[in-house]
Protein backbone atom coordinates (compact mmCIF):
# COMPACT_ATOMS: atom_id res chain seq x y z
CA UNK A 1 0.00 0.00 0.00
CA UNK A 2 1.67 2.95 -1.26
CA UNK A 3 1.03 6.34 0.25
CA UNK A 4 0.41 9.64 -1.16
CA UNK A 5 3.56 12.08 -0.87
CA UNK A 6 1.19 15.24 -0.33
CA UNK A 7 -1.41 13.46 2.41
CA UNK A 8 -0.22 15.04 5.21
CA UNK A 9 -0.42 13.41 8.96
CA UNK A 10 -2.67 10.72 9.86
CA UNK A 11 -4.84 10.95 12.81
CA UNK A 12 -2.58 9.09 15.02
CA UNK A 13 0.81 11.26 13.97
CA UNK A 14 -1.10 14.41 15.25
CA UNK A 15 -1.92 12.99 18.52
CA UNK A 16 1.21 11.67 18.82
CA UNK A 17 2.78 14.66 18.14
CA UNK A 18 0.51 16.75 20.31
CA UNK A 19 1.33 14.05 23.50
CA UNK A 20 5.37 15.19 22.49
CA UNK A 21 4.52 18.92 22.77
CA UNK A 22 2.24 18.84 25.80
CA UNK A 23 5.37 16.72 27.73
CA UNK A 24 7.81 19.82 26.60
CA UNK A 25 4.87 22.61 27.38
CA UNK A 26 4.72 21.12 31.12
CA UNK A 27 8.57 20.15 31.42
CA UNK A 28 9.17 24.02 31.09
CA UNK A 29 6.39 24.78 32.88
CA UNK A 30 7.47 23.05 36.28
CA UNK A 31 11.17 24.91 35.30
CA UNK A 32 10.12 28.01 34.73
CA UNK A 33 7.62 28.13 38.57
CA UNK A 34 11.07 26.56 40.27
CA UNK A 35 13.12 29.16 39.17
CA UNK A 36 10.90 31.64 39.90
CA UNK A 37 10.53 30.04 43.60
CA UNK A 38 14.28 30.37 43.79
CA UNK A 39 14.70 34.23 42.66
CA UNK A 40 11.94 34.97 45.36
CA UNK A 41 13.80 33.21 47.99
CA UNK A 42 16.88 34.90 46.84
CA UNK A 43 15.26 38.08 47.46
CA UNK A 44 14.04 37.30 50.68
CA UNK A 45 17.38 36.56 51.83
CA UNK A 46 18.83 39.53 50.49
CA UNK A 47 16.31 41.85 51.90
CA UNK A 48 16.88 39.87 55.01
CA UNK A 49 20.44 40.46 54.99
CA UNK A 50 19.79 44.57 54.42
CA UNK A 51 17.63 44.76 57.94
CA UNK A 52 19.75 42.40 59.72
CA UNK A 53 22.68 45.03 58.56
CA UNK A 54 21.03 47.73 59.69
CA UNK A 55 20.41 46.57 62.60
CA UNK A 56 23.55 45.66 63.67
CA UNK A 57 25.37 49.05 62.54
CA UNK A 58 22.29 50.70 64.81
CA UNK A 59 23.37 48.93 67.64
CA UNK A 60 27.03 49.70 66.67
CA UNK A 61 26.11 53.47 66.69
CA UNK A 62 24.35 53.22 69.79
CA UNK A 63 21.18 53.91 68.47
CA UNK A 64 17.78 52.94 70.29
CA UNK A 65 16.73 49.30 69.47
CA UNK A 66 13.31 49.57 67.64
CA UNK A 67 11.95 46.20 69.31
CA UNK A 68 9.48 43.89 66.84
CA UNK A 69 8.92 44.12 62.95
CA UNK A 70 10.19 46.18 60.73
CA UNK A 71 9.47 47.27 57.31
CA UNK A 72 11.22 47.34 54.20
CA UNK A 73 10.60 46.64 50.59
CA UNK A 74 6.74 46.41 51.66
CA UNK A 75 7.29 43.27 53.56
CA UNK A 76 7.66 43.00 57.14
CA UNK A 77 10.16 41.22 58.84
CA UNK A 78 10.65 40.04 62.45
CA UNK A 79 13.96 41.02 63.97
CA UNK A 80 15.59 39.83 67.09
CA UNK A 81 18.56 40.82 68.98
CA UNK A 82 20.69 38.83 71.80
CA UNK A 83 23.54 40.80 73.11
CA UNK A 84 26.32 38.53 74.82
CA UNK A 85 30.12 39.15 76.57
CA UNK A 86 33.29 38.20 75.42
CA UNK A 87 36.26 37.83 76.93
CA UNK A 88 37.28 41.41 75.94
CA UNK A 89 35.57 43.49 78.43
CA UNK A 90 35.30 46.29 75.73
CA UNK A 91 33.19 44.47 73.39
CA UNK A 92 30.04 42.43 73.09
CA UNK A 93 28.85 39.98 70.63
CA UNK A 94 25.93 40.96 68.87
CA UNK A 95 23.78 38.52 67.27
CA UNK A 96 20.70 39.73 64.72
CA UNK A 97 18.38 37.20 63.32
CA UNK A 98 15.61 38.37 60.73
CA UNK A 99 12.46 36.64 59.37
CA UNK A 100 8.99 36.88 57.46
CA UNK A 101 6.76 38.44 60.13
CA UNK A 102 4.70 35.54 61.17
CA UNK A 103 6.90 32.71 59.59
CA UNK A 104 8.91 30.13 61.70
CA UNK A 105 12.44 30.97 61.96
CA UNK A 106 14.51 33.19 61.19
CA UNK A 107 16.19 33.29 57.28
CA UNK A 108 19.38 35.56 58.27
CA UNK A 109 21.55 35.26 61.52
CA UNK A 110 23.76 38.02 61.01
CA UNK A 111 26.77 38.11 64.36
CA UNK A 112 29.00 41.22 64.96
CA UNK A 113 30.68 42.62 68.00
CA UNK A 114 29.95 46.59 69.56
CA UNK A 115 31.90 48.35 71.08
CA UNK A 116 31.22 49.28 74.42
CA UNK A 117 34.56 50.43 76.01
CA UNK A 118 34.44 50.95 79.79
CA UNK A 119 30.94 50.89 80.08
CA UNK A 120 30.63 47.72 81.90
Amino acid sequence: MSRDPEAGFSMIEALVAMAVLAVGAVSLLSATEGHSARIGAITDRTVARWVAEERLTALRLGLPAQPGAVEMLGQRWSVTEERAPTGDPALDRATVVVGIDGADGGIVRLAGYLDVGDAR
